[in-house]
């Protein structure tokens, strides 16, 4: 068997990647052969060699792309590289038509350093979250499989936890507006007693909440009742943020250094 019938055997089952071992196994080549078909192929715009041993084959509809859509992807390349992960922040907000504009790039949280992966059309950012199976996730349809995204109630937490990747407070404001309406208020309120994430971050996302252009007065009230007999210190709502007037939330005993602009649609 040839490389080339190979890879369009994959693609009659609707599988777009595989190693180079599972190659070497199937084709009984040696590496160096396996390599220079691959070259070949690579040249022709049918494959890309992504990290690794795991190679991705392009279907022709791709070929101007270069490569395919990274969520189509994601879930078998994490399974080869033997790490947990879930889709995040503002591509997870995503799939819940909670985006306001479409993510430039697809986040990814893993418990480890990950180089990211650009390639193409495709920017694949890797974040580190040492509690990562913690965090309720949910597994979503995708077109070659499935792919594992935080829920709504998650996703919020992760907002205001990495709230730089997230565009600041103003996108994170735009967004949790958006994906209020896909939240259940037990399992939100479950995750907070879960403290899977720290006091700083519940402060933050119950102000945020809080503010009169987001509407989620009800879930912030919920929350609070959940949290309240927490000693909350005083915190800055953006810490990088220096030298400009400060007004104080008392409730959420958060140093208001940020001005929140909300896009409402």
């Amino acid at each position: 068997m040839r490389l080339i019938d190979f890879i369009e055997e994959k693609q009659r089952v609707g599988k777009l990647w595989f190693t180079k071992s599972e190659a070497i196994q199937q084709l009984k080549c040696t590496e160096s052969a396996l390599q220079q078909s691959i070259y070949d192929l690579v040249q022709k715009k049918r494959l890309v060699a992504i990290r690794g041993q795991f190679v991705l084959i392009i279907p022709f509809d791709y070929k101007n792309w270069g490569v395919i859509p990274a969520d189509w992807f994601i879930d078998p390349l994490m399974r080869y590289l033997e790490l947990p992960y879930y889709i995040g922040l503002l591509s997870a907000a995503q799939q819940y038509s909670a985006a306001h504009q479409k993510p430039m790039q697809l986040q990814v949280i893993t418990n480890q350093h990950l180089r990211d992966i650009k390639y193409g059309r495709i920017h694949i950012h890797f974040i580190q979250n040492h509690s990562i199976t913690q965090v309720p996730t949910q597994r979503i349809q995708v077109q070659t499989g499935y792919e594992i995204v935080s829920t709504p109630e998650a996703t919020v937490f992760d907002l205001c936890k990495y709230y730089k990747a997230s565009g600041y407070w103003s996108n994170v404001g735009t967004v949790l507006a958006e994906l209020i309406e896909s939240m259940d208020s037990k399992k939100f309120c479950q995750i907070a007693r879960s403290n899977i994430y720290n006091d700083a971050v519940v402060q933050r996302l119950g102000f945020m909440l809080s503010h009169k252009d987001i509407g989620g007065g009800k879930l912030a009230d919920g929350l609070y009742k959940t949290v309240k007999h927490h000693n909350f210190r005083w915190l800055p709502l953006n810490p990088g943020q220096k030298n400009v007037p400060i007004i104080k939330d008392d409730k959420w005993k958060i140093l208001v250094n940020e001005d929140i602009e909300v896009d409402i649609i």
